[in-house]
This record gives C-alpha cells, sequence and structure tokens, in this order.
C-alpha cells in the first residue's frame, strides 16, 4: 500500500512538473512575443526619428542656402547700383564724344 501511495505521490509531483513547465513555455512564448512587439516599434520609431531628422536638416539647409543666396544677390546688387552710380556721369560725355566723331567722319547731314 505504502508502494502505491508512492507511486500516487510521484504521479502527482510529474503533473505539477509537467503543469509548471507548460506555464513556462507559455510565458517564455509571451515574452518572446512581447519582445517582439517592442523591438518592431522601437525600430519603426527610430525609423520615424530619422526620417523627421532628415526632413528638419533640409528644411534649415534650404533656409541657410536662401538666406545666404539673398545675402548675394543684395551684395550684387549693390555693387551693380554702385558701379552705375559711378559711371552714370561718363555717359553724357561720351555720347557727346561719339556724336562728334561721327559728325566730323559723316559731316552733318
Amino acid at each position: 500500500m505504502a508502494e502505491n501511495q508512492t507511486i500516487a505521490e510521484i504521479k502527482t509531483a510529474e503533473s505539477q512538473a509537467a503543469a509548471a513547465v507548460q506555464t513556462a513555455k507559455e510565458n517564455a512564448v509571451k515574452k518572446l512575443n512581447k519582445a517582439s512587439a517592442d523591438a518592431e516599434n522601437s525600430l519603426k520609431e527610430a525609423r520615424q526619428t530619422a526620417a523627421r531628422q532628415f526632413r528638419d536638416k533640409i528644411k534649415r539647409a534650404e533656409e541657410a542656402a536662401e538666406t545666404k543666396a539673398k545675402n548675394i544677390l543684395s551684395k550684387r546688387e549693390a555693387d551693380a547700383k554702385g558701379f552705375y552710380d559711378s559711371h552714370k556721369s561718363k555717359v553724357h560725355g561720351a555720347a557727346s564724344w561719339i556724336t562728334e566723331e561721327v559728325m566730323k567722319k559723316y559731316g552733318r547731314g
């Protein structure tokens, strides 16, 4: 009779061990699935962050280029205006000189 009781205890222990192993496997699968989902979410967030940072850098570069272009254009316009202002007084004299030369060569009509 003691032998039957020992066998029953062994079977009960085996059942409990099998249930514990099954529970551990289920928990491991749940943890693995959660870890996979977390990894996918982290990857997705990292990609979105990288894309956002890329767009921001492109925007800042475009703004900097626009500012630089405007500065260059303003400087060139100022240079051109300065050149024009410094030479506009010479136009009348040059036109008179050309007129005189033409008149000398071809006469007064």
